[in-house]
């Protein structure tokens, strides 16, 4: 018997004992496969960078030019209107090689100041030349004949990884331009780098492991915003006339906001997405689309023209879009408009200075003799949630996969470390303190993770409830008979950089059209003053809510800072915002 209990209790220990080892070995493999994984991943970055800067300096070394004039003759092109410059390329007076090297020198500049372009496109010299040839056989030219252009990093251009500031992309080059790309090419245009974005491009910031922080050109502690963070500064700084980017939840228009820009994001279908790589894959519910920037609205005007007139894009690049073509009608109709407006919304409070933005506007287009009505978007807390749960409705498995072995950029600490991979029943726990003190948090905070829509049933439940709050936002629009809105884009001017991680909230004025799919245009209308300071700091912007406190610290010392407003239409009547951005345009320079 004593012998059996032996045997039994060696035999049991054997098992422990083994079990242990494997454990062990499983264990030591994981790590080893980790360690090889993050090893790899250096290298990737590493060689990656190297890359880039060889041809940096390649370019460098093509644009070095002592010469007097050559130097004043750039600084001369970079300095045309967009009207202008294109008169001179189409009469022959500037050839497309000499500008294309002004914009690449001055880009150069900025970027080395800012960290706003992650590569020059090496190509782009080459076609400059075919189309000065190609002028110099025919006497023809194209109507963007000669005009260089930026985009976004998510933006395909053969040959160049879209990396979204993830290492898992990089060495993953296109294999076809974008049809965006493509169709502004056939114009004339030359795509000459690609810019800056956040890792996995869902953040109002600029930074991530690869290529760095972009830094904006206003005040360099600041954010340019995000994600087309790095097209918004360069345009803002001169380095481009016009840039292409994308717009998920704000991701054109907060940059434009941050770094004193316009911009339009349209309505879904409208202008091509087709070879962008998106942030959030297989997304239901809210459309990724492209969008514009440029340094004043005639330049987005001519570009959405061109594209739409008589369905140019779509008949020629891509034929999954709607056949919605420009109504030229529809933009230059002189009768008055009837536009609603609101200082900010009932979720999350704007500062003094965003709301007086909107009283200048408003002031602005009724002396124009356009008529203003107060209006005020319903329930924007169940906007906010909505959209950061149909983000993440696969529960952030497609952002946690990719960033597996990734180091993880500091502003999307919060978001992904904690949002994200916290257990959905400790946010509950934590959900009664969170909304004592920090009750606008909240809905953001227990949407991340998509727990909302864990079964294809409440994702369509959620989408009926999208459809029933659009229908109900439609029908309190047409009862006040209205043409356009306009109200803030961001609850404050462009915060410092080290806050943006928590400031999730304010951004629900930009993605509450991206919720809606309507289109949106961003105009600067004034800057931070003095007394929007004084105002901020003595009793016009107090809360106890801590992302509010954070509001409020963040905008101290925003002095200069450029504050726009929103500009907002009707699904696919582009034609009508780009008609409003251009009459403020022309009432605040008046």
């Amino acid at each position: 018997m004593q012998f059996d209990d032996s045997a039994k209790w060696l035999w049991e220990s054997n098992m422990v004992l083994m079990l242990v080892g494997l454990v062990l070995i499983y264990l030591t493999f994981t790590i080893m496969e980790y360690t090889t994984k993050r090893r790899l991943m250096k290298q990737k970055i590493s060689y990656k960078l190297d890359q880039a800067k060889k041809n940096l300096a390649k370019l460098e070394e093509e644009l070095d030019n002592n010469e007097n004039s050559v130097i004043a003759k750039r600084k001369h092109i970079v300095e045309f209107p967009i009207e202008d410059l294109l008169k001179k390329l189409q009469a022959g007076e500037l050839n497309c090689i000499e500008v294309l090297k002004a914009y690449q020198a001055k880009a150069l500049d900025v970027t080395k100041e800012l960290n706003c372009v992650t590569e020059f496109i090496a190509e782009a010299e080459e076609w400059a030349k075919e189309l000065d040839a190609n002028a110099a056989a025919t006497g023809k030219r194209k109507p963007l004949h000669g005009l260089p252009f930026s985009v976004k990093d998510n933006v395909s251009i053969v040959g160049y990884d879209c990396t979204a500031g993830i290492s898992k992309f990089i060495n993953q080059s296109a294999i076809e331009d974008a049809a965006l790309v493509s169709a502004i090419r056939s114009l004339g245009a030359i795509p000459f780098c690609r810019t800056n974005v956040p890792q996995t491009l869902l953040s109002f910031g600029c930074s991530n492991p690869i290529w760095g922080s972009t830094k904006n050109p206003w005040c360099k502690d600041r954010t340019p915003g995000g994600s087309s963070g790095g097209e918004a500064t360069l345009v803002a700084a001169g380095g481009s006339l016009l840039g292409i980017g994308s717009d998920i939840g704000g991701s054109i228009r907060i940059p434009a906001a941050f770094c004193g820009v316009f911009s339009i994001k349209p309505t879904s279908l409208r202008l091509s997405y087709k070879g962008f790589r998106k942030s959030a894959v297989g997304c239901i519910g809210i459309p990724s689309v492209p969008g514009i920037l440029a340094r004043d609205s005639k330049t987005v005007i001519l570009l959405c023209k061109l594209l739409l007139d008589d369905g140019y894009i779509r008949r020629y690049f891509d034929p999954d879009l709607l056949p919605i073509p420009w109504n030229e009608q529809m933009f230059t109709v002189s009768s008055k408009l009837r536009i609603g407006y609101y200082e900010e919304c009932d979720y999350f409070p704007c500062t003094p200075g965003v709301r007086r933005a909107i009283r200048i506007a408003k002031e602005k287009l009724e002396a124009l003799g356009h008529e203003l009505i107060p209006f005020l978007p319903p329930r924007v807390d169940y906007v906010i949630s909505s959209v950061i749960s149909m983000f993440y409705a696969d529960q952030g498995r497609y952002v946690l996969e990719a960033l597996s072995v990734d180091d993880i950029d500091p502003l999307l600490a919060l978001q992904i470390k904690i949002a994200l991979k916290l257990p959905h029943p400790v946010k509950q726990m934590i959900r009664p303190l969170l909304s004592l003190i920090a009750p606008r948090l909240a809905p953001c905070f227990m949407a991340a993770a998509g727990h909302q829509y864990r079964h294809s049933y409440q994702l369509w439940q959620g989408v009926l409830k999208q459809s029933e709050y659009k229908a109900n936002f439609l029908s309190d629009w047409r009862n006040l008979n209205l043409d356009i809105c306009i109200g803030p884009c961001f609850a404050c001017p462009a915060p410092l950089a080290k806050d943006t991680g928590r400031l999730s909230p304010a951004f629900a004025y930009a993605c509450l059209y991206n919720f809606l799919d309507f289109p949106a245009g961003i105009v600067p209308v004034t800057k931070e003053t003095e007394q929007d300071q004084l105002m901020l700091l003595n009793g016009g912007y107090d809360f106890r809510d801590l992302v509010c406190k954070l509001v409020k610290k963040t905008t101290q010392g925003a002095i200069g800072l450029p504050i726009p407003v929103q500009v907002i239409g009707l699904p696919y009547q582009e034609e009508v915002v780009l008609r409003a951005m251009n009459l403020l345009e022309s009432a605040i320079q008046n």
